[in-house]
């Protein structure tokens, strides 16, 4: 395995370029914590990697203009490629900011340095639970393989919108909210049925102050069905995560010549 030569560096970098724009928005890899340089430097690993296994027509870009173009239609296949995988992470922690806001910690914000935004508790808390399991199912190995698939389908400044490409990717932003409610359905029907016992007994026993024990109780109701849906969770964070595999697939066959 041999370096290819000096007529083959620009395709090394808009390999480069492919790569890294993926990280940069990609599960795990684009989290803010992580360092911009070992971003690039897991970048140009990768890059040397991906171009000494595979064969890659030699490129030849006779003005700056012409090779910023090619750079720009790289980065647009990273980029898609990255948000397609992350639009699950988007889901869960908008069913965790749903959940929150059903058990009463709508106030409740941490600081979140992978966005540089505040989220709720219960969102924060479903992320790293979804880290985990995005690592101990090997999410991040599939989305290698993905990258691969794309150099294997996609031909270097190759990348082309199909007519279906905007109509997909915006079902597949809806499916957000879809993915959201599948997560919080348990404590959504809990703290609803919650809700209605309360009513009740403000109904039977009008001399209770409702409000000083329902606030308390939503919230203890909320995170004992937290803790026992768990193993739901994991089974539906599967599940959802073979569909975002199918749908980056998907995904990479709209945007090939």
């Amino acid at each position: 395995m041999t370096f290819p030569g000096w007529f083959q560096y620009e395709s090394y970098l808009l390999v480069i370029v492919r790569i890294t724009a993926l990280l940069a928005v990609a599960p795990v890899f684009g989290d803010r914590r992580i360092p911009a340089v070992i971003k690039i430097g897991v970048g140009i690993i990768l890059g040397f990697v991906v171009i000494s296994v595979m064969d890659f027509s030699p490129s030849a870009f006779h003005t700056l203009p012409a090779f910023a173009l090619a750079a720009g239609r790289e980065a647009m296949i990273g980029v898609t490629v990255g948000f397609v995988a992350n639009l699950l992470f988007m889901g869960i922690q908008f069913s965790g900011q749903f959940v929150s806001l059903q058990m009463g910690f709508g106030a409740a914000q941490l600081f979140d340095p992978s966005t540089d935004n505040s989220v709720p508790v219960i969102g924060e808390f479903y992320y790293i639970i979804s880290i985990l399991l995005y690592l101990i199912l090997g999410g991040y190995r599939f989305l290698i393989e993905a990258l691969q698939s794309t150099f294997k389908s996609i031909p270097l400044a190759g990348f082309t919108m199909h007519n279906q490409f905007f109509a997909y990717l915006t079902r597949l932003s809806s499916d957000v909210f879809i993915i959201a409610m599948k997560i919080a359905a348990p404590i959504f029907i809990t703290i609803l049925l919650t809700e209605i016992a309360l009513g009740l007994i403000a109904r039977l026993v009008p001399q209770m102050n409702i409000f000083i024990f329902g606030f308390p109780l939503k919230i203890l109701a909320g995170i004992l069905m937290i803790a026992i849906s768990m193993p739901i969770f994991g089974r539906v964070f599967e599940t959802i995560l073979h569909q975002s595999q199918t749908n980056i697939y998907e995904i990479i066959q709209l945007i090939k010549p």
